[in-house]
């Protein structure tokens, strides 16, 4: 989700900062989502010499709508839980 408000695409250490997922997680995790075709990835070279090329990934359009469907359907579900009667 943190990829869906970006203004553009974002680094891994990015995503790691604002998601707050550790990077054993979210790099196998952005591999499978390229994999589904819901993230693409490009090589950026580095702005500081000495420094490695980094990957940045975007949303593709695929990953945009799934993205948007997941945030409504969370917020469907904590609008039923809200109205739900105590028990």
């Amino acid at each position: 989700m943190a990829l869906l408000n970006a203004p553009d695409s974002l680094h891994g250490y990015e995503i790691m900062q604002i998601t707050g997922i550790k990077p054993g997680t979210l790099y196998p995790m952005l591999a499978r989502l390229e994999d589904q075709a819901m993230l693409a990835s490009q090589w950026q070279e580095a702005s500081v010499e000495g420094r490695p090329p980094r990957h940045i990934y975007s949303l593709t359009e695929a990953g945009r709508v799934l993205a948007k469907s997941l945030l409504n359907e969370e917020h469907r579900v904590s609008d039923q839980r809200l109205r739900a009667k105590p028990i």
